[in-house]
């Protein structure tokens, strides 16, 4: 098979929408374009400044004609997708501010007034110290009924605590807390739970910040101070592997392929992807532009239905996390950084409750596109017990970017007689391993 030239390929492809006539629907498949070109930016084939221009060159002519560009037909943009990952890409790792250095684990009791608060991660970064955090009010002290999110600068709780606890370290600075995000959902009669993070920034701020920091010591009027030591990073063996597939091009279609149905919602309607033709059509040009090997098994082994594993998932790994929940996991802080040669991957921490077992993994760089098939790969987890047994990575919760802290938990459930994982972090390009205990086993 020959390799054309990416640029020539999208060109081809956007070419036929020239054609397009008042009235009538855009020819060819709505979002196989901007697939294909999110695919050629993601993988490296193509500059994004170009992708992009090449897109946008028909959208005047398309807007003249009446034609109404969005989620529904279409944007002819790659923004929603791997925007900024190649720029991201090339930033110096010495500028990122959220890297974890050191990862202290809970939970951490402390009073403050009438509310029961918790400490059950505390991440050090030079940017300035993550707190994750547990509390329990009285639910006439916050009249919502449902989970919200609290958003910084609002009064809420995230303001009480952040103006009644101070934060100092074992360098003698003070520390100003941020609200970064709350959550709020009944825990019992004249009860209410609360999870959220805050951001503890060190006064002066200053470059490298956490780098000298030992401990932590938090205080509140009328308690004791709490003091909080940060280990050093967790004692774990690393190394590099290989990722998933042999070429980042199969990495990316296996990925893109996980999706069987798609729809995409806007204040017009929702449109039904056509999944199918999509995920050919970006085949097709990986194919063509010679980034996909024609032998490639990813093209032959992602055949039938696999919904019901997926929903499977899903539902076992909703249960556990409640179980979690309204139990306490064993924790354990690590700051474990994996040797990737293009990427930053930091395991944070590892927890474990029963079966469940889960992960905090810090990455950069880490965009996350908006919808399918507009994706960015930019981290994949799985990992092997020490039984043999292999396990896919399910991301949870989390965010960021292009710097990011997501969790994963791990499908099939972690049998209670492992004792050790071995995790497992690709990109499209590489990956690496790190070798952890599993906490309370």
């Amino acid at each position: 098979m020959g390799r054309e030239d990416p640029e020539a390929f999208l060109r081809a492809m956007v070419a036929p929408l020239r054609a397009a006539r008042r009235g009538r629907s855009l020819p060819g498949v709505p979002f196989s374009r901007e697939a294909v070109a999110n695919a050629f930016v993601m993988l490296g084939l193509l500059p994004e400044a170009r992708a992009e221009e090449i897109l946008a060159e028909c959208r005047p002519e398309l807007l003249a004609k009446g034609f109404r560009l969005g989620v529904l037909t279409g944007e002819l943009s790659v923004r929603p997708g791997a925007h900024g990952y190649h720029d991201a890409l090339a930033a110096s790792r010495g500028e990122l501010s959220g890297i974890p250095l050191a990862v202290a684990a809970g939970p951490v009791p402390m009073a403050l007034g009438d509310m029961d608060l918790s400490l059950t991660w505390v991440t050090l970064t030079p940017g300035g110290v993550k707190l994750h955090l547990d509390a329990i009010t009285r639910d006439d002290a916050r009249p919502p009924q449902r989970p919200y999110q609290v958003l910084p600068g609002q009064r809420q709780l995230s303001g009480d605590i952040g103006s009644a606890l101070s934060v100092t370290d074992d360098l003698g600075r003070t520390y100003r807390l941020q609200p970064a995000g709350m959550q709020g959902s009944a825990a019992g009669p004249g009860r209410r739970r609360w999870s959220g993070r805050m951001l503890a920034v060190p006064q002066p701020a200053g470059p490298a910040a956490g780098v000298a920091v030992s401990w932590l010591e938090f205080t509140s009027a009328g308690s004791q101070p709490v003091r909080v030591v940060m280990p050093p990073p967790g004692p774990a063996e690393t190394g590099p592997t290989e990722p998933p597939w042999p070429t980042p091009a199969e990495c990316y279609l296996a990925d893109l392929a996980q999706v069987t149905s798609s729809t995409i919602g806007s204040d017009g309607g929702t449109a039904e992807l056509d999944t199918e033709q999509i995920i050919a059509a970006v085949a097709d040009a990986l194919l063509w532009t010679g980034a996909l090997p024609p032998d490639s098994s990813v093209l032959t082994d992602q055949t039938g239905s696999r919904g019901w594993q997926e929903e499977l998932a899903h539902r076992w790994g909703a249960q556990a996390w409640q179980r979690e929940r309204d139990g306490e996991p064993a924790r354990a802080g690590l700051a474990v950084r994996l040797p990737l040669r293009r990427a930053t991957a930091v395991i944070e921490s590892i927890a474990a409750h029963e079966e469940l077992v889960s992960i905090q993994l810090y990455g950069h760089p880490w965009v996350s596109g908006e919808y399918w098939p507009m994706i960015a790969p930019c981290f994949g987890v799985r990992a092997v017990d020490d039984a043999g047994g292999e396990h896919r990575g399910m991301r949870s919760s989390g965010g960021g970017t292009p710097e990011a802290s997501f969790g994963f938990w791990f499908w099939p459930p972690v049998p209670a007689a492992a004792r050790r994982i071995r995790v497992i972090v690709s990109t499209l390009w590489e990956a690496a391993w790190a070798e952890v205990d599993i906490p309370g086993r």
